[in-house]
């Protein structure tokens, strides 16, 4: 009697000469990397050595500005065909203005016209079997309104909840303190039990806490690939990552540096096996629009890269359209959200041809970059986002990067809702601490606040 044939099982997810570029830069030129789960890799590396891009690139990104080659495999078959791809956890949270139920019911993709009860129920449970009973109390409340360590466990959880067997988190234990950190690992450690979850990190202690295996990624390749305790012994003698474990960071040149930049004692980089190329094709003409469809905002839909909603399906802030994506990428995924009206607060007017074919207008107020309007120019710009969002418009305001002309909007926004400055303020830099760049523009809001005080008396 013959034996059967025994099928192989293909890794969760397979690199083989896989490499990426932005624009003329190449961040990552050979990567030869198999996973498999459940447990916990953890990601090191000196910063800007391509971690997060990597992540974002797993999680089914697209880089506009851009080249990709070699191979990656997920379950066996490309990424585009998985029918639940790896998830992305990023470092703050985009749906502000939904409740922590909300939320969680996206990423179980219960329609909201089902069981409130029951949905309930059911997440109430799935907290409580990870020990974040400290999300249920909060269930009702919005995210904005979360502490930092809460929204922090909401977007792992969130990810969680997606069913996808790997989850990527970046960074997940930044800018909070340890007590915090300790939280958050402590959720990952029990994710690990059922996930593949592929973790950056920055701080050594933590990954030898957490992981099973460490990987470090400098120069645009996998220098070491170890078990933990390997790794932090470092069995192998591996002179990067010798170096590594004893500064944090480690000096090896980028792999696409030239010989003559580097010092003489720095041997240049190997030769890239696959030379991208500079050039990338001008993106399709998109199709005109002759009525566009107004679609209802929900956090289960993805906007651009930095999009948050501030009030859900009416407010939200983001960086300019085309800033990291190319910009037809970006408007059509500000269309998909519902979004109708772009709050344009750079120095420069955005085209209308750019962004007719998206059925998109632009309302622009040009503040400097760090600056802030006079007291009345930021009162009549909320004037006017209220009667846009009374006509029933989806405004999305922007400046360049989404973080200070930006945050100061909707830190106005709340200003004007009946919090105090110092209040929108904190609540907005829990989740994104780069909103509100100057102190002009926080002396801005403070006299909002002043002035609505005075009115009101």
């Amino acid at each position: 009697m013959t034996s059967p044939v025994q099928t192989a099982v293909p890794s969760l997810l397979q690199l083989e000469g896989w490499g990426m570029s932005r624009g003329r830069r190449t961040v990552l030129a050979h990567l030869d990397l198999t996973l498999d789960g459940p447990g916990i890799v953890v990601l090191m590396g000196p910063g800007g050595t391509g971690k997060s891009s990597l992540l974002q690139a797993l999680s089914g990104q697209h880089n506009a500005h851009g080249e990709r080659w070699g191979r990656l495999l997920f379950n066996g078959a490309p990424l585009e065909a998985a029918q639940r791809p790896p998830v992305l956890v990023h470092q703050q949270p985009r749906e502000l203005g939904f409740s922590v139920q909300e939320n969680l019911a996206a990423a179980l993709r219960q329609h909201p016209g089902g069981s409130q009860h029951i949905l309930r129920e059911d997440i109430v449970a799935r907290l409580q079997a990870l020990a974040a009973d400290a999300l249920v109390e909060h269930l009702s409340h919005r995210v904005i309104d979360l502490p930092r360590v809460l929204a922090r466990q909401l977007a792992i959880v969130r990810a969680a909840f997606s069913g996808s067997p790997l989850l990527l988190i970046d960074e997940p234990t930044s800018e909070l303190e340890p007590h915090e950190a300790e939280v958050v690992l402590g959720l990952i450690e029990r994710l690990g039990r059922d996930h593949a979850c592929l973790v950056t990190l920055h701080h050594q202690g933590q990954a030898r806490r957490i992981a099973s295996r460490v990987i470090l990624l400098a120069g645009g390749h996998v220098q070491v690939d170890a078990d933990t305790a390997a790794f932090f012994s470092n069995a192998m003698q591996h002179p990067v990552l010798a170096q590594f474990l004893r500064t944090g960071s480690c000096h090896v040149p980028a792999p696409d540096a030239r010989a003559e930049e580097l010092a003489d004692n720095v041997p240049p980089p190997a030769p890239l096996q696959v030379a991208p190329s500079a050039e990338v094709a001008p993106p399709p003409a998109p199709a005109p629009v002759v009525q566009p469809v107004r679609l209802p905002a929900t956090p289960s839909r993805r906007g651009p890269n930095g999009f948050h909603w501030l009030v859900p399906g009416k407010l939200a802030g983001c960086p300019m359209p085309g800033v990291v994506f190319a910009a037809d990428h970006d408007l059509a995924l500000l269309r998909g959200m519902g979004v109708t009206v772009l709050v344009n607060l750079t120095e420069n007017p955005m085209p209308d041809a750019l962004l007719a074919p998206h059925g998109l207008r632009s309302y622009h107020l040009g503040i400097a970059d760090r600056g802030a309007p006079p007291l009345l120019w930021a009162k009549l710009l909320l004037a006017k986002i209220e009667v846009m969002l009374r006509e029933g418009e989806v405004v999305a305001v922007h400046c360049l990067a989404g973080l200070g002309r930006t945050g100061m909007v909707l830190a106005a926004w709340l200003v004007r809702e009946g919090l105090t400055a110092d209040e929108a303020l904190r609540r907005l830099r829990t989740l994104e601490p780069g909103f509100v760049q100057s102190r002009e523009q926080e002396d801005l809001l403070h006299a909002l606040e002043e002035n609505l005080l005075i009115r009101a008396c």
